[in-house]
């Protein structure tokens, strides 16, 4: 049985300190040392239907925050989440567990590239809804038209790519994939983040 998710307003202080020790032993990983706040989880989530009941592929999960409100905004979806980090990986798993959310959510220590890969292999369709938490510009230029092609070939065809980033650096990398590209700013994160709201 499902139990209820916050709404993000009481932090999750074990997944803080998680993510700020992965933050300062891989920054080039994690991309920062605070997880996202409710501000920008919001954003990030809002186009997705409440009423959606699809399959949602999250990347970059982290400690789980972006999970477990998608998970409540859309208690018909499946999300299938991936995180590099194991510590992570495996705090995000404890929280779904604890929500109740494990027969529709799932959390896999994998990397973004290697699971947009095995799409096809398990016999899903494509998910209408590919987002991302993955820190950019920390790639090299390569691995990141790479991943963003992935995304592409792995999105159904009218599906959305929402991808945050804390700076627009690699705003023409993603455009070249998806030129239907709006971005918005999300100032009152910690730090400023930008949204973009991708399609083919």
């Amino acid at each position: 049985m499902e139990k209820r998710v916050s709404q993000g307003r009481s932090p999750d202080l074990p997944g803080c300190l998680r993510f700020f020790w992965a933050g300062l032993a891989k920054n080039l990983q994690t991309g920062g040392i605070v997880p996202s706040q409710r501000f920008l989880i919001s954003k990030m989530i809002e186009p997705v239907p409440p009423e959606y009941q699809g399959r949602i592929i999250e990347l970059g999960c982290g400690t789980g925050a972006l999970t477990l409100q998608l998970a409540a905004r859309c208690p018909s979806a499946r999300i299938l989440a991936c995180e590099l980090n194991p510590a992570l990986a495996e705090h995000s798993r404890r929280r779904i567990d604890m929500a109740g959310l494990h027969r529709r959510v799932a959390v896999i220590f994998d990397s973004a590239e290697h699971l947009l890969e095995t799409v096809d292999r398990r016999g899903w369709s494509k998910p209408d809804f590919i987002i991302s938490g993955i820190p950019l510009g920390n790639i090299p230029a390569k691995q990141v038209a790479a991943l963003i092609t992935a995304i592409r070939q792995a999105l159904a065809e009218e599906g959305m790519y929402i991808q945050f980033q804390h700076s627009l650096l690699d705003r023409k990398k993603v455009r070249a994939c998806f030129p239907n590209l709006q971005t918005v700013p999300v100032f009152l994160n910690f730090p400023p983040a930008f949204v973009y709201y991708a399609r083919g």
